[in-house]
């Protein structure tokens, strides 16, 4: 064999790896792109996908869709102007995406909340609930987080649970006539308070 032919030949075989591992990747990519959408029914949050999609969130949901996912759950929806709302709603309604939950009320983060029975609490927690209406409305939720807060130290917990229940059973009633739906979060149902964190009431 030729000097020549041989260099030639060991360059493309030893190469040949870092050939395949592209191509793979690029055919991966492609698969994603045309594959069907997730079995699952998955809904990711704004911020996951910025460092592929950029900062806009209508391209994090472009990106999302581009990836197989059908849904998109943002906890702040709520807390977004009108604006920007309806551009969500908006793209994801072109897409046929799905909204998932967004919180619906307050959260309390050092203090008991609905456990408590406070009749200035619930009544600002079914305000809450009211003005989620309008925001799912808006955005196409049927779904949105509720969150009963601390375990009340001073109660027995017979008394906190009718305490939740009341508070639930009266948000049901105004939500029900809409078609929609709360899920409740038990996550920050602590039975000793947290530490402070900076920047949370």
């Amino acid at each position: 064999m030729k000097r020549r032919s041989f260099l030639k030949k060991t360059t493309i075989i030893s190469l040949f790896p870092y050939i395949t591992s592209g191509l793979l990747a690029r055919n991966a990519t492609e698969w994603r792109l045309s594959k069907k959408p997730f079995s699952l029914n998955f809904a990711p949050h704004f911020g996951m996908f910025k460092n592929h999609a950029g900062e806009a969130l209508i391209d994090q949901i472009q990106f999302m869709h581009d990836h197989g996912f059908r849904s998109l759950e943002d906890n702040g929806m709520k807390s977004r102007d009108v604006a920007t709302q309806n551009k969500i709603a908006n793209k994801m309604s072109s897409l046929r995406m799905d909204m998932g939950v967004f919180v619906a009320h307050k959260i309390y983060w050092r203090k008991p909340n609905l456990t408590s029975g406070n009749k200035e609490l619930r009544n600002e927690f079914l305000s809450n609930i009211r003005d989620s209406i309008t925001v799912a409305r808006r955005v196409n939720a049927r779904w949105m987080t509720v969150v009963p807060g601390y375990v009340d130290l001073t109660k027995e917990m017979n008394y906190q649970t009718v305490n939740v229940v009341e508070s639930l059973r009266r948000a049901c009633d105004i939500l029900e006539p809409y078609g929609l739906v709360m899920v409740l979060d038990r996550e920050f149902m602590k039975h000793v308070v947290w530490p402070a964190k900076p920047g949370r009431a």
